[in-house]
């Protein structure tokens, strides 16, 4: 499947999701425990807040949720950030907003060991690039580096998944 294949069906997903979270903002809901519903209007409220916190941050971010195994945050990154591993995690990102560059792949320079078993570095040698835009999905598996090249003159906004994300202390 080529890339503007996977990006109309990435689009052909979120879409009609956004227009389910709007149509259904006020239709009962039994509510069981960590069902979080954030409609269209709640995200681009959000994302605003997020906009106007980010000043010369690096990045910001709100937590969508914290459950057993994973986490989901919403990501706004107004600047280049270090290169990364997550040993025993995985990164799902949709792209909001913006674009960026994905590096996957390849080697860490200058790696760091972090606690809940990450590694840091200041670049990545090798590895795949790959333009994001608004619609793309990314998977990144446990043990792959990985960092997102921004311009930052024009911030990106992202939705990322962490699956079997270490605890947070």
């Amino acid at each position: 499947m080529n890339h503007s294949t996977l990006h109309g069906a990435a689009l052909a997903i979120l879409f009609p999701l956004i227009a389910i979270g709007q149509s259904n903002t006020n239709a009962p809901i039994d509510d069981p425990v960590n069902y979080v519903l954030w409609n269209a209007a709640v995200v681009e409220s959000v994302a605003e807040r997020l906009e106007e916190e980010l000043g010369d941050k690096a990045l910001v971010w709100e937590t969508i949720g914290n459950y057993a195994g994973h986490s989901v945050y919403l990501v706004l990154r107004g600047k280049t950030s270090r290169a990364e591993i997550h040993d025993t995690e995985s990164d799902v990102q949709i792209s909001i907003r913006g674009s960026a560059i994905s590096i996957v792949g390849g080697e860490l320079v200058g790696a760091e060991s972090l606690p809940r078993k990450q590694q840091r570095g200041t670049s990545i040698i090798g590895g795949n690039r790959q333009q994001l835009t608004t619609g793309d999905i990314m998977h990144i598996p446990p043990g792959v580096a990985h960092q997102l090249l921004i311009d930052s003159a024009h911030p990106y906004m992202y939705l990322l998944i962490k699956i079997d994300e270490e605890p947070l202390q």
